[in-house]
């Protein structure tokens, strides 16, 4: 048997056991995943790079259909709905970012992608390594006009990740 044989005879359940760890580990920190599951698009699967962001963000819309109806169960839309400026903002800011995001990633050359989301990957796992505060859940800006601003800048950088990273802007 020859190794494309045999990678072909592994993939279907690796790709289940996978899916299945990557489910779990996204349902656990609140996301739909796609940040486990494009490392092993690429590394596993070895998809080049701008073919497996395109896969998980079909991926991720499908993710997030399933998931919506659980997570509205667990947090009410009322309750969510109650800070529509914040998304508002995040939306504004997050549309633009990922128009951007998407017409740069495809202009890059794919080595280069491929680092910047390795660099992309580490920095996300800092920030969920480092700022998990349970007392701080008051606002960094006040508000105003400057909250805003930042709210939009905020969304931009999210849609840019989002965009290059093949991600939805907002996590299920």
């Amino acid at each position: 048997m020859n190794p494309t044989e045999l990678n072909q005879r592994r993939e279907p359940a690796t790709s289940i056991v996978g899916g299945t760890l990557i489910g779990v580990l996204g349902g656990l920190i609140g996301l739909g995943g796609a940040e486990f599951r494009l490392p092993m698009l690429i590394g596993f699967f070895r998809f080049a790079a701008l073919e497996p962001i395109v896969l998980n963000k079909a991926m991720s819309l499908v993710v997030v259909a399933f998931a919506l109806p659980f997570r509205t169960q667990a947090v009410p839309a009322a309750q969510v709905l109650a800070y529509w400026p914040a998304i508002l903002n995040l939306l504004a800011g997050s549309v633009i970012g990922a128009w951007y995001g998407a017409t740069w990633a495809t202009r890059i050359r794919s080595d280069r992608l491929y680092k910047v989301i390795a660099v992309l990957l580490v920095g996300m796992a800092l920030v969920l390594w480092t700022s998990h505060d349970p007392g701080g859940h008051r606002a960094l800006l006040s508000p105003g006009v400057v909250q805003v601003a930042g709210g939009v800048v905020a969304g931009f950088t999210i849609g840019v990740v989002a965009a290059v990273m093949g991600w939805r802007e907002a996590s299920c």
